[in-house]
């Protein structure tokens, strides 16, 4: 049990580096360094890591969601000077779709897979790359939700029919995304050949990892 629990807790702590790597890398490349660490904001986006890897595998009630919901509330008011209110708001949101999982039927669990491995990761990353550089842009939001969506698909992935034509559309859509000038060549290139070397890995190999294994390597490779 105290393995498991350590496990949780190591996954905890990768989930949360998975939401920096992008936005950070992103920054250091385009000369946007010009920032102070916010602690508030760790501290916000370590309690979404930790109730989303560890917390909720311990089936959590609702008067612990609302002393979370009261110790998030807490770090927003100290922090509403300092950082962004739109940014607050985004990460507390992250907070009630995990919150919303324990109560979706069986039969919504792609629903939950989507809020978990897309939703959530992206809206992290999102809500850091607004605070240090006080922009968006969608250079960096559209490979950012690529790579998400290509973890996911790489997910799902089992074999059939259906599954190869997914890969096919989210081919056609990333190389529409190169000709509309939201990503270049080599990341439309390198996501597409990451997605298909995981899909045949899994399907040959069986080799099949979580959803964070695969992020962490999506957003590394972006930084190629």
């Amino acid at each position: 049990m105290n393995n498991l629990k350590s496990k949780k807790i190591l996954a905890s702590l990768i989930e949360f580096i998975s939401y920096h790597i992008f936005p950070f890398i992103f920054i250091f490349v385009h000369n946007l360094n010009n920032y102070t660490i916010h602690g508030f904001l760790i501290i916000m986006i370590a309690m979404v890591a930790l109730y989303k890897e560890y917390i909720i595998t311990l089936n959590p009630n609702k008067y612990f969601h609302l002393l979370y919901s009261g110790i998030y509330l807490l770090l927003a008011i100290l922090s509403i000077h300092s950082l962004n209110k739109f940014v607050i708001i985004l990460i507390f949101v992250q907070l009630v779709f995990l919150y919303m999982l324990k109560y979706l039927p069986d039969n919504y669990q792609n629903i939950a897979s989507l809020i978990e491995d897309f939703i959530v990761p992206s809206f992290m990353s999102i809500a850091l790359a607004f605070t240090y550089m006080h922009f968006i842009s969608i250079n960096f939001v559209v490979p950012l939700l690529l790579i998400n969506l290509a973890c996911v698909l790489i997910d799902y992935f089992e074999g059939t029919k259906y599954d190869y034509l997914q890969l096919i559309v989210f081919s056609i859509l990333s190389f529409m995304l190169f000709i509309l000038n939201y990503i270049n060549i080599w990341t439309t290139f390198i996501i597409i050949i990451f997605v298909l070397i995981m899909a045949l890995l899994k399907k040959y190999q069986k080799f099949s990892q979580p959803n964070l294994f695969y992020r962490v390597i999506g957003n590394l490779i972006l930084i190629i």
